[in-house]
């Protein structure tokens, strides 16, 4: 991202900017990025593909690594929150019945030698939860869908579809019956 002072930054970089034109973050940045905000702490922390593995009979568990704060835990939460709700008070196929999460639709114009296409797109959705309890983060990369150009048509269904799979893995009880346990 160009920023003010670099040699290469112009005032019309300020603007664009502000709603991601012209930026450009891998899949793993991405999650490293939000990781700060979907964790409710503001740490941004080193991201694992894999959640253990066996070798020779001894489990690895990687340990989290925190390699920053950005924002303070109240921001992530506030954040949080905002992001769940958008998603409830839109009806959002990303929903999963039993569990509260946030998340982020993202549709990015395809960049081309002389601008952006005017007919193609990469749709995502980056989502976490349960929102009490953070267990996961998901994100959803769709590199010029076909059927439709938003990530939330196309990207936010993934998600819904592979976090109903996830919480049975994990064994991540509904949000009811983890309150049901706190009370208890």
């Amino acid at each position: 991202m160009k920023i003010p002072g670099d040699t290469d930054w112009y005032e019309a970089d300020l603007g664009t900017n502000s709603f991601g034109q012209g930026v450009a973050v891998t899949p793993i940045q991405m999650v490293m990025a939000i990781s700060a905000v979907a964790n409710g702490r503001g740490e941004m922390m080193t991201p694992h593909v894999m959640h253990s593995m066996v070798r020779d009979g001894f489990q690895y568990t990687p340990t989290p690594q925190i390699v920053g704060k950005p924002i303070s835990a109240e921001t992530a939460k506030t954040l949080t929150d905002l992001l769940a709700s958008s998603l409830e008070g839109e009806s959002s196929d990303a929903l999963v019945e039993g569990y509260r999460v946030a998340g982020k639709t993202g549709t990015a114009e395809v960049p081309t030698p002389t601008g952006y296409s005017s007919n193609e797109t990469n749709a995502s959705f980056v989502g976490w939860g349960p929102v009490d309890d953070p267990q996961f983060l998901v994100y959803v990369w769709l590199e010029k869908p076909t059927s439709s150009p938003w990530g939330s048509v196309v990207a936010a269904p993934v998600f819904h579809d592979m976090v109903e799979r996830l919480v049975v893995l994990m064994d991540i009880p509904p949000d009811a019956v983890a309150q049901g346990l706190a009370n208890h």
